[in-house]
């Protein structure tokens, strides 16, 4: 948790929002905002700069309703700003107590609501009830004077910060030499910035021709492999960017695609910007307006995941909008995230915070998104339900160190237990009855329960018709060894969880369920029902070490995850 997660900032009266106060319960590393076309998505990234620049003058021309815009914060009272209220070394008139600190700080953490934007300065809003669930203010004479002294203290803790923002519309293209080195949002003056870091001997050229450089090809793994980049003088005396590839020689960036020009903008800020402000990445706030034009899903991922990396390595923060459900795919479970959903009616636009299945169901009606996107995922992880995907992605990142993650570099889709035997991994083209794992995607394993009581029992057709036809097509199947995936559960993982000792391992066949049972009376008939969220007080316990000797886990993990490589190419 940083500082920012307490710190609420909304907006309103501001073009498309009107009175009622709209924007972010709280500021996170990766915070996306999604929406329609013209829903207001751009207004908040509006808000995040008039904040971290102070700007709160804004132009009649963008008032909501001829009213003035106004910006309301909220955050808990520290130590720190209440001691500039309430002195130790005053006491007296209606405070109670020795000191007037002994009194003010039992505010200490109570959320207190102000206005940053007052023509006259701050403004006190509200304060909340404080920790004790009182509020000590109410029948002290003054309280009112005390109350505004205390916004007049509180801290915008985005002032400061330098706020950079990418624009929707961007291109780099080839430029006069020119010593305004200030990139512009629609990527002008990228080329000359790259010039004068390869060019001038007051910048470390180093920073491009290395390190932009490894980053981009480790952003682009398997689509190019670029060994320079260089910047010439064109005949017409423009700065031109080169980029070289072994097997085609120097390629102008100017006659590359979009896409590859939208990571590079991306490497710039992060690479270059911070030496140019002369200020560490952990002072800056990124502003990016939809980042997937013209990227394909995968590569979109990747640069989404060395995004999150920088944010989570170096304290920065990102403001991303976006119409793309892969970001809310990547980004929609993971605490360092939000997902900000933005509508409007006709006459004014909302936002709310996504916090539930329902809310992320209905930002994906709302953009419109289809099921045919996992045609466009690195590969597909076929399993059962939910509790085989949590199980799975925790075996994943244990087996990988946390280097392979679900929605990057693979995904995993249900197929429901008896649907088994409606699906065919055959040739698309060949198939008559059922669905096609490939005509989904040509990069699959299935994880397949055995289902066996005993070592001599056998798969059922369906089962020995999927394995043979998916791996005829170069897919992998996986049968658990034991009865279940919940047979690979090593008994240390139980016994912690139980707070029990000397747990025997389930056995190979056993019923899972009946163990449990065993170990504690009803236990097993309490999750039947509940797999997934048995599955989710699991795996905080499993870890490398117990899981590595369960039945051919090890064995299974190692080879799957060789492919998920290779589909990668990693």
């Amino acid at each position: 948790m940083t500082d920012l997660d307490s710190f609420s900032v909304k907006i309103r009266n501001l073009k498309c929002f009107g009175y009622t106060e709209q924007g972010f319960d709280a500021i996170k590393p990766i915070n996306l905002i999604v929406g329609r076309n013209n829903s207001g998505k751009s207004t908040l990234l509006d808000l995040i700069e008039y904040i971290v620049n102070s700007a709160f003058d804004i132009p009649q021309g963008l008032w909501h309703g001829n009213q003035r815009p106004e910006v309301i914060a909220e955050s808990p009272l520290t130590e720190t700003e209440l001691k500039k209220v309430f002195m130790e070394n005053t006491s007296g008139g209606s405070i109670p107590g020795g000191n007037h600190w002994q009194f003010g700080q039992k505010f200490i953490g109570t959320m207190f609501n102000w206005s940053l934007s007052e023509p006259n300065g701050k403004r006190f809003i509200s304060i909340g009830n404080c920790l004790d669930g009182k509020k000590h203010l109410d029948g002290i004479q003054g309280a009112t004077n005390y109350l505004q002294r205390l916004a007049d203290v509180k801290q915008n803790p985005l002032a400061g910060k330098e706020f950079r923002r990418i624009s929707a519309e961007r291109n780099i293209e080839p430029e006069q030499d020119s010593s305004n080195i200030n990139v512009s949002k629609s990527g002008m003056f990228v080329t000359n910035l790259i010039q004068h870091f390869i060019n001038k001997a007051n910048l470390p050229s180093d920073l491009v021709e290395t390190i932009l450089l490894d980053e981009l090809n480790d952003v682009l793994k398997a689509e190019a492999r670029f060994t320079d980049i260089v910047c010439q003088q064109l005949e017409s005396n423009l700065w031109e960017i080169y980029l070289e590839e072994e097997t085609k020689g120097r390629i102008p960036l100017s006659q590359s695609g979009s896409g590859l020009k939208t990571i590079i903008i991306v490497l710039v800020y992060i690479h270059l910007l911070p030496v140019v402000a002369k200020k560490d990445l952990s002072k800056f706030i990124f502003g990016f307006e939809e980042l997937e034009n013209c990227l394909h899903p995968a590569l979109l991922r990747r640069l989404l995941f060395y995004i999150y990396q920088q944010a989570k390595s170096h304290g920065c923060v990102f403001f991303i909008s976006t119409h793309s459900n892969v970001e809310i795919d990547l980004f929609g479970k993971n605490e360092d995230a939000q997902i900000i959903h933005v509508t409007h009616d006709g006459n004014q636009a909302f936002c709310r915070t996504v916090k539930t299945y329902i809310e992320n169901r209905g930002i994906l009606d709302d953009l419109d998104v289809r099921a045919s996107d996992l045609l466009q995922s690195n590969g597909i992880i076929w399993v059962e339900g939910p509790s085989d995907r949590i199980y799975f992605n925790r075996w994943i990142s244990l087996w990988t160190d946390s280097k392979m993650t679900e929605g990057i570099h693979y995904q995993c889709v249900f197929y429901g237990g008896r649907l088994l035997s409606h699906l065919s991994s055959i040739e698309p083209d060949f198939v008559e009855e059922g669905v096609s794992i490939l005509r989904v995607n040509k990069n699959a394993i299935i994880l397949i329960d055995s289902d066996k009581s005993s070592k001599q029992s056998s798969l059922n057709g369906t089962k020995k018709r999927i394995i043979k036809e998916i791996e005829q097509n170069e897919g992998t199947a996986w049968v658990t060894k034991g009865k279940e995936i919940e047979n690979y559960i090593p008994a240390d993982a139980i016994a912690e969880w139980l707070d029990k000792r000397d747990i025997d391992q389930v056995g190979q066949y056993d019923d899972f369920l009946e163990y449990l049972n065993k170990i504690k009376k009803g236990e097993g008939n309490y999750y039947a029902c509940r797999k997934p969220l048995l599955a989710e007080q699991l795996i905080p316990y499993m870890t490398r070490e117990n899981i590595v000797n369960v039945l051919d886990l090890a064995e299974r993990l190692e080879g799957i995850c060789k492919i998920i490589s290779q589909w990668n190419s990693l």
